[in-house]
């Protein structure tokens, strides 16, 4: 659904909870909407009681946030099929393992690029059944595109939108999509 700056508010609020605290920079790279649009949303959030600021140009959620938030992904889980939708969170598991042990090793950008090959599958398939995910993609792409320009960090830098990063927050994602505690494998 369409909020300020014509930002989908179940993504902005989500953005904001994965990420605990967040400054409209970062949102608008993170949602891939402009700075102005990002403003708007994070002003329309603190006026309507949904977000507070934390210090530095940052903002978090509120109580009332976080029960929109949870509301609107009650609804979002009841127009998603149950089973293909476990079905797809266990083809990412398989991925899981591989991810941890490459971003545990060496940086190793033909193994990242292989991974992300494979996954692009599935998150086709996540995409297809919660469109809303499918801005992952992008964000999992720019992170491979900077890996391979020769910036390791965007490989799992915790600060940035690395590409261990994204995939933590996709897999919060497909767990809470499945019913499941979102936060248990975090």
């Amino acid at each position: 659904m369409a909020f300020a700056g014509n930002v989908d508010e179940l993504a902005l609020l989500q953005t904001i909870r994965l990420k605990g605290q967040v400054t409209t920079d970062v949102l608008a790279a993170q949602l891939g909407v402009a700075g102005a649009s990002a403003e708007a949303a994070r002003d329309a959030l603190l006026a309507q009681g949904k977000a507070e600021e934390t210090g530095d140009g940052a903002f978090a959620l509120t109580d009332a946030g976080l029960a929109e938030l949870s509301d609107q992904l009650d609804a979002e889980r009841v127009s998603i099929d149950e089973d293909s939708i476990a079905e797809i969170h266990e083809r990412f598991l398989d991925l899981d393992g591989p991810l941890r042990e490459l971003v545990d090793g060496e940086a190793d950008v033909e193994a990242l690029a292989a991974l992300d090959k494979k996954a692009q599958d599935v998150l086709d398939d996540v995409s297809a059944f919660v469109p809303r995910l499918s801005r992952y993609q992008d964000l999992f792409a720019e992170a491979l595109r900077k890996v391979k320009a020769g910036e390791p960090a965007w490989i799992a830098a915790p600060e940035i939108a690395s590409y261990a990063t994204v995939w933590g927050e996709i897999s919060r994602e497909l767990r809470g999509a499945c019913g499941l505690d979102e936060d248990a494998a975090a």
